[in-house]
């Protein structure tokens, strides 16, 4: 395989792009040659797992055929690791993209509230329910 040959863009749900390289794929295949011996799998089961034929799955990590987030997604599920771990474009942007949010969540719960306190980040409610 050669590590010259250009980036595969993937159109994610959401329509961003994601951009998998030669680098990615080799990733992946390095990954499944070390985790398929740890967890005693063949190739055979794990295409299985994935609704795919033993070439389709093959195709796939020899760079036959074209990558997808949904592969690798349930790929990387199957040998209980995270994609963004492995992957070198998703290293780049799971470390790139880190941004600050507000979030608000409300709750109700079965009774009359008596106390609500913070320690770190966790809320704990202290409430009164009447059976």
């Amino acid at each position: 395989m050669s590590l010259c040959t250009p980036p595969i863009k993937v159109i994610t749900k959401r329509g961003w792009t994601m951009v998998f390289s030669e680098e990615d794929r080799q990733a992946l295949y390095n990954v499944w040659m070390s985790q398929k011996a740890k967890m005693h799998l063949t190739q055979m089961e794990m295409a299985k797992r994935l609704n795919l034929t033993q070439l389709e799955f093959s195709h796939l990590l020899r760079g036959d055929s074209s990558l997808s987030m949904t592969f690798i997604s349930q790929f990387c599920r199957h040998l209980h690791i995270e994609p963004h771990r492995v992957l070198p474009s998703l290293k780049q942007t799971a470390t790139s993209e880190v941004k600050a949010i507000c979030l608000k969540n409300r709750i109700s719960v079965d009774g009359d509230i008596q106390h609500v306190s913070i320690e770190g980040n966790q809320v704990i409610i202290e409430y009164i329910h009447y059976a």
